[in-house]
């Protein structure tokens, strides 16, 4: 029984921060993007894609948020969000 407690509740608080991990929030965009890309949250493009990415491969304002356009053959053009905010 005691055995099976203590597995119990290694599994919540894992479960727990697993959760707070997941939901935890982006702040808001400092910039916002040229005209025909898209806003999106930036994240790690290191592993292998079934697209490729061209452009920056890092957040250079360091707000969490990249420009994105979907461009032919499956290339996906990145650049920071740099355009000042409405």
């Amino acid at each position: 029984m005691k055995k099976l407690f203590s597995i119990l509740l290694v599994t919540l608080l894992v479960s727990l921060f697993l959760v707070t991990t997941a939901f935890a929030s982006h702040g808001d965009p400092v910039g916002s993007c040229p005209p025909n890309f898209e806003l999106h949250h930036f994240m790690d493009h290191s592993g292998d894609h079934m697209h490729r990415h061209i452009g920056v491969d890092r957040d250079l304002n360091s707000d969490g948020y990249l420009c994105v356009k979907m461009l032919p053959n499956d290339l996906h053009l990145h650049v920071d969000n740099f355009l000042p905010l409405p």
